[in-house]
């Protein structure tokens, strides 16, 4: 059984929002990986909140607030 490392750019999870949403941007985080390789800034403030106790909507919910900003920042 092998070990799947998954690296994530800040670029990569606002391209991935427009298109197909919180959803795909939450399996992206969590479905299929060992470990976390993430950008400094957003991709890594997301990867903070997974470590965070709280409600699991609540979370994502935090979490397209922040992409939204950021997607909004690189226009």
């Amino acid at each position: 059984m092998g070990f799947h490392r998954r690296h994530i750019d800040n670029e990569q999870v606002i391209e991935m929002f427009r298109a197909e949403g919180i959803e795909k941007v939450r399996d992206w985080y969590t479905k299929g990986v060992d470990a976390l390789v993430t950008e400094s800034g957003l991709a890594s403030d997301i990867s903070d909140l997974l470590d965070r106790k709280m409600d699991d909507i609540a979370r994502w919910n935090i979490a397209a607030e922040m992409i939204a900003y950021e997607s909004i920042k690189t226009m």
